[in-house]
This record gives C-alpha cells, sequence and structure tokens, in this order.
C-alpha cells in the first residue's frame, strides 16, 4: 500500500507540466423490487445500489475511483459492495510532449477490489482486496498483488463455511509485455486457521444411547504456484509461440504433520512446509500461431496434472491433457471468410479412474458478406465423447442470412436464421434431434420510431416418435419523445404444447433538466405450464453523467 501511495505521489510531481484539471464520471443510484407469486416462490426482493464511477486527471494524472454499495450487502457470502482507487496513465501520457520516462513505466496501480490476471494457469477470476501494481520500466517487467481473496463465513443451516484466505502473488522478468518476453511468476495463497468459530455439522446416531458427534466441514488450505512464461515473436509477428510452465503446492489441511524429505533442500522445505496432505504437480501450456500469406495457422497444447490446482484459478480443471490446431483466412478484401478449427482432450492421466474420457471437437465456418447482396454465414460443428461406458456424438449444423436496404423513407434489416443439432448416444434414451428457424425483422422510421419483429419455430424430436413444438413470436417499438424521451416496448410469448410463457418490458429514460438523468423499467412475465407463476420486477435509476 505504501509502495502504491509512493508511486501516485512521484507520478503527480513529474507529470505536473501536463495541463489543466479535468474531472469526467458518473454518479447514480438505483433500486430493483421483484414479485414472485406461485407455487414455492421465494417472495418479495428489493435491491438498493449506489455507484460513483469519478476520473481525475490532475495535470496529466489520470486518478480514477469505482464505488459499488448493494443493500444485497450480507456476511453470508462474499462481498458485493467494491470499491477500487485505479491509476493507468500510459495513454493519457502519450499526449505529453516532455513526459518522464518514469510515468510511462506505470501500466497500472489498483487499490481496493482488484482484478489481477497474471495467467489461466497461475492467477485469474479473483477479486483480491488489497493493492495491485504493474511497471514496465524499459524492459524490465515488475507487477504484484496481496489482498484478501475471500472472507470468512461462518456455518450454519444455510451457509457452507469459508476461511478467510490471503494472496500474494508477483511477476517479473524481462521484455515487453505484448512481445517477446520471459516473466517468472509466484503465487502464494493461505486460509486464516483461526478465522472461523463454526466449521461443522452435527451427526446424531439414536440407539441405546444418544451419540451426537460432529464433522468438519471444511479444512484450511495453503497453496504455492511458480510458473515461467515466455513468449518469442518474429518476423514482424508473422511467428508468434505463447507457453507458460507451472509447479504447484496445495495443502489441504495446513494443520496435519509436517513431512521430512531428506532429497529436498532444507531451504525449499521451510518455504513451501510440506505436510501429509500435501500435493505436488505441475502443469504447462503452449499456443504457436503463424501467419503465411494471409493464412493464420494456430495451435495448442495444454497438460494440467491431476495434483495441479492453483487457488488463484479455481475455474481451471484439473487431470486434462488437451491439444489443437486451427487455420483462418479471408479473401477480397474480407468479404469472404473461413475457419477451420479442432480440439481434443482427455483426463485420466495417470489412470487412477476407472475409465477414461475422450472429447474431440471440429468446426468449419465460411462467411460470405459482399456489398448489395445479402450476407451468408455456415458453420458445422460435430462433438464427440467416448468412455469405456458411453459414446455421444452431436452435430451441430447453423445457417443465416441477413440484408439491410432502404426502400422510400423506410430503412429494413431483414433476417433467417437456422440450427440444427443432433445427439447419438450409446444409450438411445439420451437420443433428440432439434430444429430451431427464426425470422427477423427491423424497420427504421424518418420518425423516431424503429420496430423489430421477430418469429420462431422449434422442434426437439425424441425416440419412440414423441417430439415437442414450440412457437415464439415479440415484436419490440422505440420511440423518443421530444428528442429527449426514450421508451422501449417489448412483447414476446413463447407457445408449446405443456407450457406457455408470455413476457412484457416497457422501459423509459429522460433527463431532468441538467441535474440527472431518470430512467425506469417494468418487467411481467407469466408462465403456464407444471407450476405456473408470475414476475414482476421494478426497476429504476437516477444517474449523472459529467
Amino acid at each position: 500500500m505504501k509502495t502504491a501511495f509512493l508511486l501516485l505521489t512521484i507520478l503527480a510531481a513529474t507529470a505536473a507540466q501536463a495541463g489543466p484539471v479535468q474531472f469526467s464520471g458518473s454518479v447514480g443510484i438505483f433500486s430493483e423490487q421483484s414479485f414472485v407469486a406461485g407455487e414455492s416462490a421465494p417472495g418479495p426482493n428489493s435491491n438498493f445500489g449506489f455507484r460513483l464511477n469519478p476520473m481525475l486527471s490532475l495535470f496529466g494524472l489520470p486518478l480514477g475511483l469505482d464505488v459499488l454499495v448493494s443493500s444485497q450487502e450480507s456476511n453470508l457470502r462474499q462481498a458485493l459492495d467494491k470499491f477500487r482507487i485505479y491509476l493507468k496513465p500510459r495513454e493519457l501520457l502519450r499526449q505529453m510532449v516532455n513526459a518522464p520516462g518514469f510515468a510511462f513505466s506505470i501500466r497500472g496501480i489498483e487499490i481496493g477490489t482488484c482484478n489481477p490476471n497474471y495467467s489461466n494457469l497461475v492467477l485469474s477470476g479473483v477479486p483480491v482486496l488489497g493493492a495491485s501494481v504493474e511497471l514496465q520500466p524499459w524492459v524490465l517487467y515488475l507487477a504484484g498483488a496481496a489482498g484478501r481473496s475471500q472472507r470468512a463465513i461462518e456455518g450454519s443451516d444455510s451457509t457452507q463455511p469459508v476461511y478467510s484466505r490471503m494472496l500474494y502473488a508477483a511477476k517479473l522478468g524481462l521484455g515487453r509485455k505484448e512481445g517477446n518476453h520471459g516473466y517468472f511468476t509466484l503465487m502464494h495463497a493461505a486460509d486464516a486457521v483461526n478465522s472461523l468459530h463454526r466449521n461443522y455439522e452435527m451427526d446424531t446416531v439414536f440407539g441405546p444411547d444418544t451419540i451426537v458427534d460432529t464433522t468438519e466441514l471444511v479444512r484450511p488450505k495453503e497453496n504455492f504456484v511458480l510458473g515461467f512464461e515466455y513468449n518469442l515473436s518474429l518476423f514482424d509477428d508473422h511467428f508468434r509461440i505463447e507457453s507458460e510452465v507451472c509447479g504447484s503446492e496445495l495443502t489441504r489441511d495446513v494443520r496435519a504433520p509436517e513431512l521430512e524429505i531428506e532429497q529436498a533442500p532444507k531451504w525449499a522445505t521451510n518455504i513451501l512446509r510440506p505436510r501429509l496432505t500435501s500435493a505436488f504437480d505441475y502443469s504447462y501450456a503452449v499456443k504457436p500461431m503463424l501467419d503465411v500469406l494471409g493464412t493464420k495457422l494456430y495451435g495448442s497444447l495444454k497438460m494440467v496434472g491431476p495434483g495441479y490446482q492453483s487457488l488463484g484459478s479455481p475455474s481451471l480443471r484439473s487431470d486434462v491433457f488437451g491439444f489443437g490446431a486451427g487455420l483462418s483466412r479471408s479473401f477480397a478484401s474480407d468479404a469472404i471468410t473461413v475457419a477451420a478449427s479442432w480440439t481434443g482432450e482427455h483426463d485420466n492421466l495417470i489412470g487412477m479412474k476407472l475409465q477414461t474420457t475422450r472429447f474431440d471437437s471440429y468446426s468449419a465456418d465460411l462467411g460470405l458478406h459482399f456489398d448489395r447482396v445479402p450476407s451468408l454465414d455456415l458453420g458445422f460443428a460435430p462433438y464427440t465423447e467416448r468412455s469405456d461406458s458411453s459414446n455421444r456424438r452431436t452435430d451441430i449444423v447453423t445457417a443465416s442470412t441477413g440484408y439491410s436496404f432502404t426502400a422510400g423513407t423506410i430503412s429494413h434489416a431483414p433476417g433467417v436464421s437456422l440450427s440444427w443439432q443432433k445427439l447419438n448416444s450409446s444409450d438411445e434414451a439420451e437420443n433428440y434431434v432439434a430444429t430451431d428457424l427464426t425470422f427477423s425483422h427491423g424497420l427504421g422510421f424518418e420518425s423516431p420510431l424503429s420496430v423489430s419483429a421477430s418469429l420462431g419455430w422449434s422442434r426437439t424430436a425424441y425416440p419412440a416418435d414423441s417430439a415437442e413444438t414450440t412457437v415464439s413470436a415479440g415484436v419490440a417499438p422505440a420511440y423518443t419523445f421530444f428528442g429527449k424521451w426514450s421508451n422501449s416496448l417489448s412483447l414476446d410469448g413463447t407457445f408449446g404444447r405443456a407450457e406457455t410463457r408470455y413476457d412484457f418490458r416497457l422501459s423509459s429514460s429522460v433527463p431532468i433538466g441538467r441535474i440527472a438523468d431518470a430512467s425506469a423499467g417494468v418487467d411481467y412475465g407469466i408462465y403456464r405450464g407444471d407450476r405456473p407463476y408470475t414476475d414482476l420486477r421494478l426497476s429504476a435509476e437516477l444517474s449523472k453523467s459529467w
């Protein structure tokens, strides 16, 4: 935190010659109320919130603030409220004639709810409440992030307990981020053992004597990830390769006894502190690309070991080996585009599972976009899944066409889209064939009126000659009164043999002088089926941009 504030102070002092003060941004308050009536309806729900997004440019120094406060903030889940101060001056500082070199080295600074993104194998998709910094002085690259990645949540009848977790990450090396470079990455995440008071559930066994036992629900974890990233670009980026290799240690319970590993260096065991619940594994990813005479060829190779896990990348799947290749090309000044790709992967890398599952997916796409004739897009995407116990193949065919033209004073934008999908499975009960056809048309008038309409038909056929057919229709006019008051209406209906749904939406926005902009919306839905219900949602917002 002190480092980030020091960098802000230095940059503000060096940028004092850049120009006057500029202030922009937006602020708003919003509300949403929902009412659901029907069997097992959750009941009314309300949400009030406040957002503030100002940007201050003080003599060329761009400093931003993001604030979001919601009435749905609760200690029973992770935080919804957000607060972030950020500095990303590179784009604005390029306009400074005498900008100091140090100012250009600052790629970004964030304080508050940060979103550092290092790579999918190490750190991605985890908000960190703390600070994040990214610097590029000359050819040296430095980045760091530190803060709380999840807060403690006490266990209850309706919530799963969660330990408080701190996350620290650093990335350093040589080379430009957008070009040739080699970076080392280190990530450490650890749960606070004493951050939970209730982390169990009661098990009662009735018999001659009543026995009450407790089961621990979650255990405190610790995770180390070390990675190396290498990117190489040659021949004006006609050849590029992106690669990364990482190793991880995950301790599933930091209270377990420590391991004595005589072969490991003492300094390594002092840092990692391996325990009986620790697992070690590695992962890697390679992505080559070649541009030859306008044809782009690319490939991919990825392996994530069964024991590899990063607490900084929760969506990463482990025990996967994947590979793929593809190409794309355009002709006639991009009027014709063709693309094809293939990817395959399988799990059970070390044979610990009872069976191995293999996946293969293909795609072929053709686009025709010439002037003064309807456009045409075609796609074919088969997908197979094979294992010792089952086999599935899904074929998907898509086609769409459209054309925009003006007749008299009215502009037209008709379109047609078709989708066909077939599943063949070793379990015949899963088989089906689905067809979807949609017609759409948009109209624009000289007056501030526009209208769009759609008509759809879908049919899904199952074994034993059973099928479900659904028809959908919708119309959406929009009109602006007095050049300021914007209004839109949409009416949609879906009609099937077993269920029917109607949707109505009205939205309106109007400026209130120079003070603010007001908007409101009404959504109403009616469902008729096995469990009928109605859904009413009211929304309103008062905002101002400057």
